[in-house]
């Protein structure tokens, strides 16, 4: 993770989506060591050869040079297994009778390097990183940064030992997502969880606690001559949970009994679509689906998505659940899965203290290597100016979400000697939603949002740089449509049509829909003026000023906005399901693989059919769209997935049901003696965290 006044990360994405390298991101930190000490005369993203290899071997273990010998370039592969060698770790490399690496394409490397590869990845060594998309390419060359780093942590193991100290402004009311979706709960899962599969800062989905991600290709993923479906997960070997007990099939087909059986669980639509869980092994299950399903690789629901089915050990659990199955009564099996969390990640949990903290600490048989650092406290302080106080007096080590932009810009100011602060590529975008329909009467068209040229005209308006200035300090990257680069239907996002700020460009539409300038400067058609109410959530410092920027940009081109700021829980419960506004400034977010059918289709509009329960807040209806989307979330292959997409999008973008504005960034912190710190949007702070450590 690079900081932003270096380079976006969405734009550095794009610019290695590019090429055929795609190196990861390296510690600048490693880089300038072996720069400075000589060990080679080029540090840069260019290919290792063999000579280099051994003059950098001659230079940083003198006398194991000898151990070095071949022509050209230096794979991946190769170059691992020769520094396992020369470090004399063979026989701790040995022990790994299978890969462990957490990439995307840990299948494809060769049997020789498995054990050099999965001890290169563990916490104690973190000898290679991930290229770009997570994945090895263990058979392509090695470049000479990536080798740099590899030499420096060899010298500079990583260190085990303290304590990381977080904040947080709200107490958990238990601490399993199968019951309870706050979102403290959710970050704490996913530094004490684990599960089929993660996602990495970029967006990019990885094996975790299974071997391999099951696709068409592989076989893992089958299509049956019914219509129905079938997906085979194979777990690594040695898994264990908490309590010391082996990771087991059964305990997933557990978890799927305890979800289908009326417990009242946070989501379960997708276990409700599995019809049986069949197991093979110890370490190997099918799941059959009655229908064919977009993304079902995932394998779970909802609060559980990055879980799959392993929050809940069958051996601590089964009893209480069948007493409760047998009884009707829940309340006591929920109390009792929410205050016991024996999971599989890299922390277990140790101690609670209501509204003061939560201490977790490192899980000595975590498959990828025991954390670094000994104990994570999470604080539960309740005033966030607190926090704030309390991190610049340098008593709070990390956090994600605890800082606001403004507070962490502030931070990066004042403690720039204590503190390292990270502005990660963010899934929300913040949009102005346009009703389709009268908010007084939604049988009827709006009388002026129904014209997509309308529409087109008001984002054409806007001066989102100038709103990007003001509201987020130049930090936010331009929206185009209701995705980000981080999405997985990423490679779609050029069939969207992209809206430059352009005024004139838009008085020429306004012009070409009928609405005339009168002699007050206001567009008027038909006896009406053009103006309308422009809601939003009242106490919001960035939505107070971009209604302010949007109800004077706006002016300039005729389009009189009032502007009607309420209280969040207000907007939340009744303006936007009940679909009370002409136009309603918002964020907006979602996982990373969400469906556009979970949100633009007409069904999903809400209305009392469907106890205004859905999301299609600006009420686009549009049978060619739903068509589309229906087939996108079925579709399994990704090319003609893709393709689906970039239809959907060239629709969405042209008809606007909401206006795109930016996707601002996600403000992180970490002392400067935290290395290897990484957090991304959508896998909260248990991204790598078992890397994190403290170098004195």
């Amino acid at each position: 993770m690079k900081k932003i006044t270096v380079i976006s990360l969405v734009f550095l994405a794009m610019v290695l989506l590019s090429s055929s390298i795609s190196a990861a991101l390296l510690s600048e930190e490693a880089i300038d060591a072996i720069k400075s000490e000589g060990f080679l005369a080029n540090v840069d993203d260019g290919y290792l050869t063999y000579a280099e290899f051994k003059e950098l071997v001659a230079a940083a273990f003198p006398g194991k040079e000898n151990l070095i010998s071949g022509d050209g370039f230096v794979t991946r592969s190769d170059f691992i297994v020769s520094l396992v060698e020369v470090l004399g770790l063979q026989g701790e490399a040995a022990k790994f009778d299978e890969v462990r690496t957490m990439a995307f394409d840990e299948d494809q490397v060769p049997e020789p390097a498995i054990g050099a590869f999965s001890l290169a990845f563990q916490s104690n060594r973190q000898l290679m990183t991930y290229r770009y998309g997570h994945i090895l390419q263990p058979e392509e060359p090695i470049t000479r940064e990536e080798a740099a780093h590899a030499v420096y942590m060899a010298l500079n193991p990583p260190q085990q030992g303290g304590r990381a100290v977080t904040a947080v402004t709200a107490d958990a009311p238990g601490f399993n997502t199968l019951f309870t979706s706050a979102g403290l709960v959710w970050t704490l899962n996913n530094i004490i969880g684990d599960g089929y599969i993660g996602t990495n800062q970029d967006g990019y989905y990885h094996p975790r606690m299974i071997r391999r991600m099951p696709t068409l290709e592989n076989g893992l993923m089958q299509i049956n001559s019914d219509g129905t479906m079938s997906i085979t997960y194979e777990l690594r070997s040695g898994m264990k949970w908490h309590d010391g007990e082996p990771v087991t099939a059964n305990d997933a087909k557990f978890q799927w009994e305890v979800m289908t059986s009326g417990a009242p669980v946070t989501s379960s639509y997708y276990e409700h679509n599995v019809n049986e869980v069949e197991i093979h092994d110890d370490l190997t299950f099918t799941i059959h689906l009655d229908d064919v399903v977009g993304n079902a690789e995932f394998g779970s629901s909802g609060y559980a998505y990055y879980f799959g089915w392993f929050q809940l050990p069958e051996h601590k659990f089964k009893d209480a659940f069948e007493e409760a199955k047998n009884s009707g009564n829940w309340d006591s099996f929920v109390d009792f899965v929410n205050q016991n969390p024996i999971m599989t990640g890299p922390y277990k949990f140790k101690e609670y203290r209501e509204g003061e903290r939560i201490v977790i600490e490192a899980f000595e048989d975590y498959f990828m290597g025991r954390p670094n650092i000994d104990e994570i406290v999470i604080r539960i302080v309740p005033d966030s100016d607190v926090v704030f106080a309390s991190t610049l007096a340098g008593e709070i080590d990390f956090g994600r979400y605890t800082l606001t932009l403004q507070q962490s810009l502030q931070l990066e100011r004042e403690r720039p000697e204590l503190f390292e602060t990270y502005y990660t590529p963010n899934v929300a975008v913040d949009m102005v939603f346009l009703n389709f329909n009268d908010p007084d009467n939604l049988a009827e068209p709006h009388p002026i949002f129904g014209d997509p040229r309308v529409r087109q005209a008001i984002l054409m308006a806007l001066d989102r740089d100038r709103l990007n200035q003001i509201v987020y300090f130049e930090l936010a990257d331009p929206a185009h449509t209701w995705i980000t680069p981080l999405h997985s239907m990423r490679e779609a996002l050029d069939g969207a049509t992209e809206y430059s700020y352009d005024p004139n460009g838009a008085q020429e539409l306004l012009a070409e829909a009928g609405w005339e300038m009168n002699p007050q400067g206001f567009l008027e058609k038909d006896g009406r003026v053009f103006e309308f109410t422009l809601a939003g959530m009242a106490g919001s410092r960035e939505q107070e000023i971009a209604s302010q920027l949007i109800q004077a940009m706006l002016r300039q081109v005729g389009i009189s906005v009032k502007v009607d700021l309420k209280p969040a829980q207000v907007v939340w419960a009744n303006v936007m399901p009940y679909r009370e506004f002409d136009a309603l400034l918002s964020g907006w977010g979602y996982g990373i693989s969400c469906e556009a059918l979970n949100y633009w289709h007409t069904s999903s509009i809400p209305s009392e059919a469907n106890s205004w329960g859905g999301t299609n807040y600006a009420g686009w209806a549009n049978q060619e769209n739903d068509e589309i989307i229906e087939k996108a979330a079925r579709e399994l292959d990704p090319e003609k997935k893709a393709e689906l997409y970039r239809e959907h999008f060239a629709l969405w973008t042209h008809y606007l049901p909401v206006l795109p504005l930016y996707s601002a960034p996600t403000p992180h912190f970490a002392k400067a003696d935290i290395k290897s710190f990484n957090s991304g949007y959508d896998n909260g702070l248990g991204w790598i965290i078992y890397n994190w450590y403290f170098q004195q």
